[in-house]
């Protein structure tokens, strides 16, 4: 039974989402930075936070079985609805009812920080980010 009330619960939200959008007001393409913990406001009821970075990326001057990678973490609410989704660097991008047809990317001209743990010490406390958001 519990199976069924997610799937309740998660159709519920995606109607929440999906009813604010319209056809006549989409979101403007445009780049943006923020920092950690930074919300933008897109449109009423609808806003995005950068939540932080998290980064497991191989350390300078290490050898590591695999390179791991820098995910970027979001938090989209509408009204009182939240959702987290990630942006990873060459991974596709975000899409949401919410976002009224537009997607989410990393912005491939902006270059990732350096890495954040190095052999001598720790790195920087956090990462800003760029991201672009396309009309579909």
């Amino acid at each position: 039974m519990r199976p069924l009330l997610r799937v309740f619960t998660f159709s519920c939200a995606a109607l929440v989402l999906a009813g604010c959008a319209t056809s006549h007001d989409r979101l403007p393409e445009a780049r943006y930075t923020l920092t950690e913990r930074q919300t933008l406001p897109l449109a009423e009821r609808l806003s995005i936070t950068y939540e932080g970075a998290e980064d497991s990326r191989c350390p300078d001057n290490a050898r590591c079985m695999w390179p791991g990678r820098l995910a970027y973490r979001f938090t989209m609410r509408i009204g009182s609805v939240a959702q987290a989704f990630y942006l990873v660097h060459g991974q596709p991008g975000y899409m949401s009812p919410a976002l009224r047809g537009s997607r989410i990317e990393l912005d491939h001209l902006t270059p990732p920080p350096p890495r954040g743990m190095t052999a001598s010490g720790p790195g920087p406390v956090s990462y800003p980010v760029t991201f672009n958001m396309y009309a579909q």
